[in-house]
């Protein structure tokens, strides 16, 4: 990594692998440039926007401590939110019909995949991605819940939430989604946007506080 890189959050779906990985590598000498790792979970939450075939989708964004360990983190946190589950509107049929009714595990989300695939017309299935992406890109989860996961005394006041600025922008504003796109983004502690100058960052923070929400953006 170039020298300038001081901090690294490594970024995985629900759960932990890749912060162990790299984790491990710092603890062998590796990335001696970077003084700050952080594990960041990222979770799918079930609020939706737009049409019942294009349907946006924001993710949630969990910054946890460097002095948390990846343990307590899988049993205080990730297992607390296992019972909590659901799939996209369009496969949640899956679950309440008890084709698909298990814990995540990396095993369980590629068979969830796998039926995802199989439920949809043959002439379709070349537009998926491999099963364990597609079981990925289908587990949803409820802010409340992850709200309540992060009460537990061992994130008090080493956790952050954050969501992207970009993929909260494309639910669209209406009737049935005005509440809920307001306490997503009020609700985290950071927004973040990839901007290629400063001045798209300042626009994309005007954009925000017009919208009279939360305009904390990294």
């Amino acid at each position: 990594l170039p020298r300038e890189f001081k901090v690294l959050g490594i970024n995985d779906y629900i759960f932990l692998d890749g912060y162990k990985k790299v984790f491990a590598a710092k603890a062998a000498g590796k990335l001696p440039n970077i003084e700050l790792l952080l594990p960041v979970i990222e979770l799918r939450l079930d609020k939706f926007g737009g049409s019942e075939n294009s349907l946006s989708r924001v993710n949630y964004h969990v910054i946890f401590s460097n002095e948390i360990a990846p343990e307590i983190i899988e049993s205080q946190f990730i297992s607390a939110l296992c019972s909590k589950f659901t799939l996209t509107p369009e496969f949640d049929e899956l679950r309440t019909a008890g084709k698909w009714a298990a814990v995540p595990t990396r095993q369980s989300i590629e068979d969830l995949g796998r039926l995802i695939i199989e439920s949809v017309p043959a002439e379709k299935r070349a537009k998926y991605h491999a099963p364990i992406i597609e079981g990925f890109n289908n587990l949803c989860i409820s802010l409340n819940s992850i709200q309540d996961a992060l009460k537990s005394h061992y994130f008090a006041g080493k956790a952050l939430t954050a969501v992207g600025k970009t993929e909260w922008a494309n639910i669209k504003w209406n009737d049935q989604s005005i509440a809920d796109k307001k306490t997503i983004i009020n609700s985290a502690d950071l927004v973040f946007i990839a901007s290629a100058t400063p001045d798209d960052w300042k626009k994309a923070q005007k954009s925000l506080t017009a919208g009279g929400v939360n305009n904390r953006l990294l």
